[in-house]
């Protein structure tokens, strides 16, 4: 059975983006400064909000290892590995929240898992320290804010790997091709997503939005049967890693056939 009230959210120009489904029907969105605020929105009780953010960080080797293994699993079975960023620790993630520089940020990082940290995880790394911050204060969010990728939930859904990359014509239609699959009309919701935002923002991109609702598309699934995670675990099912604050580490996709994954 498919959740009743769900989002797919994505960091986009410093700000949230979120595009919610009721059922299987596109809703609303909204940009909001912070994850809290959305998931107090008036008009909404989510059941489940995917979000394109890392969840269950590092803080010693071993949970190092646990999450690049998860990490490496994601990178295996997308058209750009590139885009699933090495995580920063979570003492880092959350001097990045506090607005603490790069180099403080990455120093952070070397201390408490011996590796530097790239200008790319550091640009996300606030949004990452503020998820972990409100999930470990509100354990009643931990079942409803779930870690996706959208280009795992792209890959998902296309059934096959992707040829182009997102910021192509023909990466922007195979990616609606891929929404198709469950969702009625994917350029109708688009149109109405980028209308709904006209006057809101000049620094979200078209990939922000068709990320945010894939991984809304995506979560309208939870309960069926090919709801599945990438857990970077070598056991099968629900057997996923924790880090130290017992924060799951995985990453929610529907798919009919499961992904193989590659070493």
């Amino acid at each position: 059975m498919s959740s009743n009230t769900v989002a797919g959210v994505d960091w986009a120009g410093g700000e949230w983006l979120a595009v919610v489904f009721e059922g299987q029907s596109y809703e609303d969105c909204r940009l909001e400064e912070d994850l809290e605020t959305i998931l107090e929105w008036e008009n909404w009780s989510f059941d489940l909000v995917l979000a394109d953010v890392p969840i269950g960080l590092p803080d010693d080797e071993e949970t190092l290892e646990k999450r690049d293994r998860l990490d490496s699993a994601a990178r295996s079975v997308i058209f750009s590995p590139s885009s699933v960023f090495p995580v920063p620790s979570r003492t880092a993630a959350r001097a990045a929240y506090q607005g603490e520089d790069y180099e403080t940020v990455a120093e952070k990082n070397e201390q408490e898992v011996s590796k530097g940290l790239t200008i790319q995880s550091y640009h996300i790394a606030a949004g990452i320290g503020e998820v972990d911050e409100l999930l470990r204060d509100r354990e009643t969010a931990r079942d409803i804010v779930v870690e996706s990728h959208p280009e795992v939930c792209f890959r998902g859904l296309l059934g096959r790997e992707l040829e182009h990359s997102k910021d192509t014509a023909a990466g922007v239609g195979e990616r609606l091709e891929a929404l198709g699959t469950l969702l009625n009309d994917p350029c109708q919701a688009l149109e109405d997503i980028t209308g709904t935002l006209v006057g809101n923002s000049d620094e979200v991109s078209i990939d922000d939005v068709l990320d945010a609702l894939v991984l809304g598309v995506t979560a309208t699934q939870q309960g069926s049967e090919n709801f599945r995670y990438i857990s970077g675990s070598d056991e099968e099912g629900d057997n996923w890693h924790v880090d130290s604050e017992g924060l799951p580490m995985r990453i929610a996709y529907w798919v009919e056939e499961p992904i193989v994954i590659r070493d």
